[in-house]
């Protein structure tokens, strides 16, 4: 009996010590967000003597760098006012809130960096067919060029051929490289991504079968090695324009960030 009294004095303390934390917590909450509704001038009468100091060379820094008036250099540091005092409250000073010098807090300010943009899939399905049907096409063209007079051109495979596994790759990789790194972060198992290759693969090779039928010769013919390798060229530049216009960052080569959509 007594050592359940013992316990439950004991539950009762660490409840009451938990509330006691819970109100503390809000009460220093209610008060971060009065700050943040406090008028500049009366935050900098607020400020720390070495807070003082940071926010006066960053001001100096501001206009040093920036070409800035002092008004405005004011007027770019009364936005950071609130949280340098309710860190102060907490017993962190503005270098370590910001990890930073005022010269190089004063960079970052003026020159902030911006999040990357997500590249559109469609956008990678694009780059990346361009560049698989260039080099594909482009290597095609180059062994051509090696054949005997027998064979002048490649023979074993039309422009459509060529060109059309080079996009399905281009556009496969995306794919392929969106289950290596999906957005949600939740590959695939290794079968499921054996038997997708395996399904892609089939693809190819029965795509690749079709255009080899002699009736489809006069829409997919076999080109001279030199027009391979201008198609090859053209479809290089093509891509090198594309992604300059979308300013798409990265290759198909590669998988990309989870970020991406």
């Amino acid at each position: 009996m007594a050592e359940e009294t013992k316990r439950e004095q004991d539950q009762t303390k660490i409840n009451t010590e938990k509330q006691a934390k819970l109100k503390k917590q809000a009460e220093l909450d209610t008060q971060d967000e009065k700050i943040k509704q406090e008028d500049p001038k009366a935050l900098r009468e607020k400020l720390s003597n070495k807070n003082s100091d940071y926010v006066f060379r960053l001001e100096k820094e501001l206009q040093k760098q920036g070409s800035m008036s002092r008004a405005d250099a004011v007027a770019m540091t009364n936005g950071l006012l609130s949280e340098i005092i309710i860190a102060q409250r907490h017993g962190q000073p503005a270098n370590g809130l910001y990890l930073a010098s005022p010269a190089i807090k004063a960079e970052q300010m003026l020159h902030p960096k911006k999040k990357p943009v997500a590249t559109p899939t469609w956008q990678l399905m694009v780059d990346g067919a361009l560049l698989y049907l260039a080099i594909f096409v482009g290597l095609c063209g180059i062994l051509a060029l090696f054949q005997t007079k027998n064979q002048p051109y490649n023979s074993q495979m039309g422009i459509l051929t060529i060109a059309s596994v080079g996009i399905l790759m281009g556009i496969f990789m995306v794919k392929y490289n969106d289950w290596l790194m999906p957005q949600q972060g939740k590959r695939p198992s290794l079968v499921k991504l054996i038997l997708r290759m395996l399904a892609i693969a089939v693809v190819l090779f029965v795509w690749m079968w079709i255009l080899q039928i002699p009736a489809l010769r006069v829409i997919n013919p076999v080109l001279p090695a030199v027009a391979d390798i201008v198609i090859a060229a053209a479809a290089y530049g093509v891509r090198y324009l594309f992604r300059k216009h979308y300013n798409i960052v990265g290759s198909a080569f590669a998988p990309r960030p989870q970020q991406h959509k």
